[in-house]
């Protein structure tokens, strides 16, 4: 999950046009068209949530077999897919328990926790891929999710939307904010890259790994000002002008009942993940696919499934603003929040994990920026330049797809 605090804020106002799908919104859905109705009790609250919800329900059946596949020492390529499926629905579990909890509290403490927990799958993966060594997976897929919000969810949301209305229109304001801080992202990345890359020694090598964490530092500052400018100072660059003046919805949950299976689900999704990275390795040498194609194109999969097809359904409403505000704002979010965290995670362990993200997957970054900056620059849309989005993401995942398997054919090693 990635969507930030306004955008679920304003879906909650919206709820009501949202229901009656078996799929996630970012509000409880009954399965009728009639306006719903608050629940008088947690346990209502609970039916409404798995009732309401069947697939994520039944996808939630992977987590005991992907559990008893680790302890039972099947195949890791088993262990492995058992647990990506579940982590799907336990990402959308804590996305809703979250935004349950953040109803009952004030703005600033919602969008301090929306912050917290909006992107707990992606953190708690980025961590155990740390514990476990795996420093290329994680930054493959802290890129990977930059690329698959900006890139797959954006180009999903405009060709739907395109479908459905001819001409796709949102805030320009808010949307070149969005675009200014991916490019300051690309420009606090690219330097660390391109700096190790012209000086090619070891002490200089250490130097970088200083730079990397205290530009880290500096850009969780960045991430907070951003939150701030965003849910204070400037709210409206980010609002869907219709959503104001919906009634907002009851949380289906109280908030100590949506605390508490937020705290569950995040230990186990924390078990999850540990399980699905310690079958990496086995996985990958079955399937003869590469780490790089894992992480850029695999894991941030399970992280936003939920949430892409939010961005996709408000799109198909024209509400654009709602859409950009889960598509390029979870962009910023992951690289002005998760991706410093992730930073100061492997400086905690003793890591060497750093801003060096390859001069490729730069230039892949930058590309993608590029495209949506140069799209994003008038205020509308519409489904051509979605489909250019797409074609754009299918051509870097088959990149990624046919790349070699080996360490000395790896996009992410060779110089």
């Amino acid at each position: 999950m990635a969507s930030l605090m306004q955008a679920q804020h304003e879906l909650r106002r919206s709820g009501s046009k949202l229901g009656g799908r078996d799929g996630y919104s970012e509000v409880p859905t009954r399965g009728d068209e009639d306006a719903v109705k608050a629940p008088k009790s947690d346990l209502q609250g609970f039916c409404n949530i798995f009732c309401g919800h069947k697939i994520f329900t039944a996808m939630l059946l992977s987590l005991p077999a992907g559990f008893y596949a680790k302890h039972a020492e099947m195949d890791a390529q088993y262990v492995f897919l058992f647990n990506f499926v579940a982590i799907v629905p336990l990402a959308w579990l804590i996305g809703k328990c979250t935004e349950d909890v953040a109803a009952k509290l004030g703005e600033a403490a919602g969008g301090l926790l929306n912050a917290t927990f909006g992107n707990v799958v992606e953190m708690l993966l980025c961590i155990s891929g740390i514990r476990n060594g795996e420093i290329v997976v994680v930054q493959c897929t802290l890129l990977g999710s930059i690329l698959s919000n900006l890139l797959l969810v954006m180009g999903c949301a405009f060709l739907a939307g395109g479908c459905c209305h001819h001409m796709l229109r949102y805030k320009q304001a808010g949307a070149a904010t969005q675009c200014s801080l991916m490019s300051m992202s690309v420009f606090a990345i690219g330097l660390p890259t391109i700096y190790t890359n012209i000086l090619k020694q070891h002490e200089e090598w250490e130097h970088m790994v200083t730079v990397s964490r205290w530009v880290s530092i500096f850009l969780l500052v960045v991430y907070f000002a951003y939150l701030y400018f965003q849910l204070r100072t400037h709210a409206k660059l980010f609002q869907d002008d219709e959503g104001e003046e919906e009634e907002e919805e009851e949380p289906d949950l109280s908030a100590p009942a949506a605390a508490v299976l937020l705290g569950i689900a995040t230990v186990t999704t924390s078990f999850a993940t540990d399980y699905l990275i310690d079958a990496l390795k086995g996985t990958i040498d079955k399937w003869k696919v590469s780490r790089e194609f894992v992480g850029i194109i695999l894991l941030p999969i399970i992280g936003n499934a939920a949430e892409h097809y939010t961005a996709i359904t408000v799109a198909m409403r024209n509400k654009m603003d709602l859409s950009l505000g889960v598509a390029a704002g979870s962009s910023c979010q992951m690289a002005l929040l998760v991706t410093p965290f992730t930073v100061l995670v492997g400086w905690g362990f003793g890591a060497e994990m750093t801003l060096n993200f390859h001069a490729f997957q730069l230039a892949v970054l930058l590309f993608a920026v590029f495209l949506v900056t140069t799209i994003l620059n008038n205020g509308t849309s519409n489904w051509l330049e979605g489909y250019m989005l797409l074609i754009t993401y299918l051509v870097v995942g088959l990149v990624y797809f046919f790349e070699g398997t080996d360490d000395d054919a790896s996009l992410a090693s060779l110089d």
